[in-house]
């Protein structure tokens, strides 16, 4: 009981170090898909956004992981309530991109090799 005080500062140390990654990943994100959406292959399309979306879940999901600990460590706020719930539906709106992004991949790469 006497080390729970310090956690809250030692989430708050991770979300320090990871914030630039979570940026980092988001930029590169963007980057990548405007580079992809320039190229007219379908297969370096499909090799880049993949390589984009990869990237990008292994960058910014630690902050996450400290995020979500981090906010429901201490005593709730509405800012904290809020920053929640705009980083959790930013990192699922980009997940869900990816999904359907691959679910559409697959399904363009299996009827042009039939």
């Amino acid at each position: 009981m006497k080390n729970s005080p310090s956690n809250p500062s030692i989430l708050f140390i991770l979300l320090k170090n990871n914030i630039l990654q979570f940026v980092a990943g988001i930029l590169s994100l963007g980057i990548v898909l405007i580079i992809a959406n320039s190229i007219d292959y379908t297969i370096v399309q499909v090799i880049l956004k993949s390589l984009g979306y990869g990237f990008f879940c292994y960058l910014t999901t630690p902050f996450m992981i400290y995020w979500l600990a981090y906010a429901s460590a201490g005593i709730l706020t509405i800012k904290k309530l809020g920053m929640t719930i705009a980083l959790t539906a930013l990192y699922s709106l980009i997940i869900w991109d990816a999904y359907f992004f691959f679910r559409e991949a697959i399904a363009t790469l299996f009827l042009k090799a039939s």
